[in-house]
């Protein structure tokens, strides 16, 4: 990298300082590490700077380290050297010395777009490439941004589908449990219609009981869900991932009412089946 790299990634060190212009210039064996590698390395991340670490076999001064983030930050995990040393002592070995990517910081928010303008400019200007035709690609964060919610939004239709197909699964044996009751309970159906029940009494009865066991179904998926939160929050402490799980109350009132929603469609068929038994065929049912 160059000097203009901390103030580009907003970076900020915890012990020494960052690697200066001058020393880019002097294409000086100096290095900047993140914590983790600190760790890694020398197992602490104080009394680091000055020490030596070795790449290629090429011995380089740690001069700063960086601040720790935390999480899955990959700044917590490299080694930032001059970009000069970098191509005259180490990539000239194995390959070309070709930049793969530049970060370039705007003066503000409102000035990104002609940020990206000007850039496309210089570049094309220097590849000698025509306008629609450049060999480069130039991002910003908002389209970085939107790459990734549009992969969150595959992974929610993906989850979607999913949980469709649970709750379709879930719905059937709450279909073939109703079932298998009213098959067992065929003569109390018949002996209630012998009493007086009329055929409404007996389909709200199965549908109450379809839609209790949504309910129990659905009380017993908060809790786990609310274990699940509670591990998923337990780990990202352990390692420092900035994750606060929660769980709405609006979440839970969906849950438990699309639950008992589902009991009642599928217990509509059982229920009905019911409904329509004659007594004296069910009260002879063996």
């Amino acid at each position: 990298m160059t000097a203009a790299y901390q103030t580009v990634r907003n970076a900020t060190l915890s012990d020494g300082a960052f690697i200066t212009a001058a020393e880019v210039e002097g294409r000086d064996l100096v290095a900047v590490i993140g914590a983790d590698t600190a760790k890694t390395l020398f197992g602490t991340t104080t009394n680091v700077v000055g020490k030596i670490i070795r790449i290629s076999g090429q011995p380089f001064h740690i001069v700063g380290v960086l601040t720790a983030k935390g999480g899955t930050s990959s700044s917590d995990t490299i080694v930032l050297i001059p970009i000069t040393t970098d191509q005259t002592r180490l990539i000239h070995r194995f390959t070309s010395s070709t930049i793969d990517s530049i970060q370039v910081k705007a003066t503000s928010a409102d000035t990104v777009t002609e940020a990206v303008q000007e850039v496309t400019n210089i570049l094309s200007l220097r590849h000698g490439t025509a306008v629609g035709k450049e060999d480069f690609t130039v991002k910003t964060q908002a389209d970085i941004l939107s790459t990734a919610q549009s992969i969150t939004g595959v992974l929610t239709l993906f989850l979607g589908g999913i949980a469709g197909i649970s709750l379709v699964v879930g719905g059937i044996g709450i279909m073939n449990i109703m079932l298998v009751s009213v098959t067992e309970r065929t003569k109390e159906i018949g002996l209630r219609k012998a009493l007086g029940a009329r055929q409404r009494d007996i389909l709200m009865q199965f549908l109450t009981e379809s839609s209790l066991l949504g309910l129990v179904g659905g009380v017993i998926g908060v809790g786990l869900a609310w274990v699940i939160t509670a591990a998923v929050q337990a780990i990202a402490s352990a390692s420092s991932t900035t994750i606060t799980p929660e769980i709405g109350l609006d979440s839970i009132l969906l849950a438990t009412i699309f639950s008992m929603a589902v009991g009642l469609v599928f217990g509509l068929y059982p229920a009905n089946r019911a409904a329509k038994l004659q007594p004296v065929d069910a009260l002879r049912f063996e």
